[in-house]
């Protein structure tokens, strides 16, 4: 079915907190700022916050809204989100299905960019973006494993090689 991705899922554009709430201790709720931290599949955590605003629930997939815009990762852990990030939330609750439509989906949502110096998407840009998705949890489910199962493989060929350079 044709839909926007607001009738499927939530947007949570991030705002960050005041900067002398930050630290490097592990004191208080993990922060992502922007994509800096992001790995193939989940960030690594370096900074934390003891006054969180935004924020994301372990599961969500969270998005680079600006320099660059796209960069996607899923959240390990209920975190807080800064300014240059958002979670977006499955109302079925396939976060791997949203993960992978974002994907999918990605230069759909970079024609929609703006700015000048850097380029950013806001709220209504990502919930206006034009989708299609199956009409049935159960086949959003399907898909998301046969993709997740091939990253599996991925994963694995790029251990495998890092082993043999090593």
């Amino acid at each position: 079915m044709k839909c926007k991705l607001s009738d499927i899922a939530i947007v949570t554009m991030g705002q960050s907190p005041k900067g002398d709430t930050y630290n490097n201790q592990g004191n208080g709720m993990p922060f992502l700022q922007g994509n800096r931290t992001f790995g193939d599949r989940y960030p690594v955590f370096d900074t934390w916050t003891t006054s969180p605003t935004k924020i994301a629930e372990a599961g969500d997939v969270i998005m680079s809204v600006r320099a660059p815009v796209g960069d996607l990762n899923i959240t390990p852990v209920k975190m807080c989100l800064g300014r240059g990030v958002c979670s977006i939330r499955a109302k079925n609750g396939c976060q791997d299905f949203i993960y992978y439509l974002m994907k999918h989906s990605m230069s759909q949502l970079l024609s929609k960019e703006s700015g000048t110096v850097f380029g950013s998407v806001n709220r209504n840009d990502i919930n206006g973006l034009d989708i299609n998705v199956p009409e049935t949890d159960e086949e959003q489910k399907k898909i998301a494993r046969y993709l997740a199962a091939i990253d599996e493989k991925i994963e694995t060929n790029k251990k495998i090689n890092e082993n043999l350079a090593a």
